[in-house]
C-alpha cells in the first residue's frame, strides 16, 4: 500500500465513524443512475460489459468496496456467500448481485480475488466514475435496486451476516 492509499484509507475510516451526520445525495425511490463497467472473471478483466439495463426485471444488489478497505475484507466472505447462493437459483433468482471494487488498480484486484477465491460477480470502477454517480460516500457501500431502475435501500458501512441477510431478506 502507497502512502497515497494510507492516507486515503485513513481519511475513509475518519469518514466512516462520521457518516450520519453527512446527508446521502442519492435517496431511496430515486431513479439509479446508469453505469457501464466491464466485469471481472477471477479478478482480471473480460470482454463482458454490463450497464443498470443489464439486471432490468431483477433486484440488483449494487456493492462498492476496495482491497484496501477493512470493514470491506470482513465482510466480503458473506458477500461471497451470497453471491452463491444467488447463483446457485440460476434464472430463477430475484436479485442479482454485483461487486464494485473502487479507487484500485487492476492488478491489487486481481490479486485479491485469486488469493482469497472469491468468485462473486465484479467489475472495476478504477477512475470512480460510478461510484461518484451514485454518490459513494464511503466504502462498503451497498445499494439495492429494484427491476425498474429505482432505489429500493442503501446501506452505508459494514454489515454483519445478520444484517446482509435482513437486507435482502424482501428478495431472495
Amino acid at each position: 500500500m502507497n502512502k497515497t492509499q494510507k492516507l486515503f484509507s485513513v481519511a475513509l475510516i475518519i469518514l466512516l465513524f462520521s457518516l450520519p451526520v453527512f446527508s446521502q445525495s442519492l435517496k431511496v425511490g430515486a431513479n439509479a443512475p446508469d453505469f457501464s463497467l466491464q466485469l471481472q472473471q477471477d479478478g482480471k478483466a473480460s470482454n463482458k460489459t454490463v450497464t443498470l439495463n443489464s439486471y432490468k426485471g431483477k433486484v440488483l444488489f449494487l456493492h462498492f468496496w476496495a482491497t484496501w478497505c477493512p470493514p470491506c475484507k470482513k465482510e466480503l466472505p458473506h458477500m461471497e456467500a451470497l453471491a452463491k447462493k444467488l447463483a446457485a437459483q440460476g434464472d430463477n433468482a430475484k436479485m442479482k448481485f454485483l461487486a464494485v471494487c473502487i479507487s484500485d488498480s487492476q492488478q491489487s484486484l486481481t490479486s485479491f480475488i485469486q488469493k482469497n477465491g472469491y468468485t462473486f460477480p465484479s467489475a472495476l470502477d478504477e477512475p470512480g466514475k460510478v461510484a461518484m454517480a451514485y454518490g459513494i460516500q464511503g466504502v462498503p457501500t451497498s445499494i439495492l435496486i429494484s427491476p425498474d431502475g429505482k432505489i429500493l435501500k442503501i446501506q452505508v458501512g459494514m454489515m454483519s451476516e445478520k444484517m446482509l441477510e435482513e437486507f435482502v431478506a424482501d428478495y431472495l
